[in-house]
């Protein structure tokens, strides 16, 4: 039985019982996609409808696991302190997941002893439906999590990066790699070269991709067509893809359950403004009559000595004609900035014909502007083409700085107008 108290449901333990124990605080929270499990609020512990784990708070550190396998946590070491990021190491993992699912069982088991309480923000859950989600998440050992990271492999190449707002994004790869692959700040796709899937392998991929989700797919929010860019693909070619993705898939107002699947709420993907130079206004259109909603463009700068510096293909005139297209087509834009690039000798220009072009861009409330910090990694081409140049990195109070500088710069129309600015730390990306 489910017994609501002012919208809250307690349902009892399997003893009937109601008793809350006294020296800690339990709790199970049911949502529709998620299940947290809460000790007093040092441990919360968030769960998809599979059981997978997918973020962990204990004492001021969280940890967010992906579907990879990977765990990345992260923490302040003091109040507006710069954010620690790192991923656990193999060990660290295995002794997490451990640590973990021990202290879950132990959580469980007090409830079914009645003492914990459940709220249920769903319609149509009660302890029949709970008690099933509870043993999938039991099932969930350390070494059913390293069985399924070898799963993974096999359906996924390393989904290397994704926009911020579609970490909890479904991805398809519908390409592989990086048409270009010659950034030298990059090394996202190093790993692997271009490929164009067939509409055979692409419709042996969903299949593949559903099965691996299995029920973790309703946590997914919206479809991401991957790798890097995608959209490189022939208008012709890209819309067979849409329609194979759409006998697959529903699309709605997202998240909510639909028969024999989930509705997601639209389709997703990245796109370099060299290569969105071929397409027109009307090519745009039809993507977006079939459910495309935003893509990203990694303009990285606004200054084109520093594009060329960094062996960027494409200039700051096309990166704003492109979006200039896209917007006249109905879509929205999400275009990426590299702060810190080019260091301090570029530190100027990148800052004011950055300004510039974002100023010039038909953007508005419904689009994004990412500043990523630049990560710069040991041994790679900017590296040395840096030390080469004797350009030095900026440190993080110069981050910060440009990131103030390019925030005012871009004031001026009313805030409901403007468009949404937001830091992308890279380091914090998990799929």
């Amino acid at each position: 039985m489910v017994r609501l108290i002012k919208g809250t449901a307690v349902l009892p333990g399997v003893n009937g019982g109601e008793k809350m124990r006294k020296e800690d605080d339990l709790w199970i929270t049911v949502k529709p996609h998620s299940l947290s499990i809460m000790d007093d609020g040092r441990l919360v512990a968030s769960f998809d409808r599979a059981g997978r784990l997918y973020t962990v708070y204990r004492e001021g550190h969280t940890f967010v696991r992906g579907l990879s396998g990977i765990v990345v946590e992260k923490w302040h070491a003091e109040p507006l302190a710069p954010k620690h990021i790192r991923v656990l190491t193999e060990d660290e993992k295995r002794a997490f997941l451990a640590r973990l699912w021990s202290e879950v069982s132990d959580i469980v088991t007090a409830f079914r002893k009645g003492r914990a309480r459940v709220q249920i923000f769903t319609q149509g859950s009660g302890a029949e439906d709970l008690d099933r989600w509870l043993e999938r998440i039991l099932a969930w050992d350390a070494s059913a999590y390293a069985r399924d990271e070898e799963r993974f492999l096999s359906v996924y190449k390393p989904v290397s990066i994704l926009p911020p707002d579609q970490y909890l994004a479904l991805v398809l790869q519908v390409t592989e790699g990086c048409h270009w692959n010659k950034c030298t700040f990059c090394d996202f796709y190093r790993d692997r070269r271009f490929q164009i899937k067939t509409d055979e392998a692409v419709r042996q991929h969903i299949a593949a991709v559903k099965a691996f989700l299995g029920d973790s797919i309703t946590l997914r929010r919206s479809l991401f067509l991957a790798d890097a860019n995608a959209l490189i693909l022939p208008q012709e070619r890209l819309l067979r893809i849409l329609e194979l993705i759409h006998e697959s898939f529903s699309f709605g107002n997202g998240r909510t359950h639909a028969e024999g699947g989930v509705t997601l709420e639209g389709i997703y993907s990245f796109l370099d403004a060299y290569s969105g130079m071929r397409k027109t206004v009307e090519d745009f259109i039809a993507l977006r009559e079939r459910h495309v909603k935003r893509l990203y463009l990694g303009v990285e700068s606004g200054h084109d000595e520093l594009l060329q510096f960094v062996n960027k293909p494409g200039t700051a005139e096309e990166a704003l004609d492109v979006v200039t297209r896209i917007k006249a087509a109905g879509l929205s834009v999400g275009v990426i900035i590299l702060i810190g690039l080019g260091g301090d000798l570029f530190f100027e220009a990148h800052v004011r014909d950055t300004i510039a072009l974002l100023r010039e861009m038909p953007l508005g409330r419904e689009d994004i502007i990412y500043l990523s910090p630049l990560y710069i990694h040991p041994g790679s081409d900017y590296e040395e083409k840096a030390r080469a140049f004797r350009v030095r990195a900026l440190t993080w109070e110069e981050m910060k700085r440009q990131i103030r500088l390019i925030r005012d710069g871009l004031r001026g129309a009313p805030s409901a107008e403007r468009p949404k600015i937001s830091i992308y730390d890279v380091r914090e990306f998990v799929y």
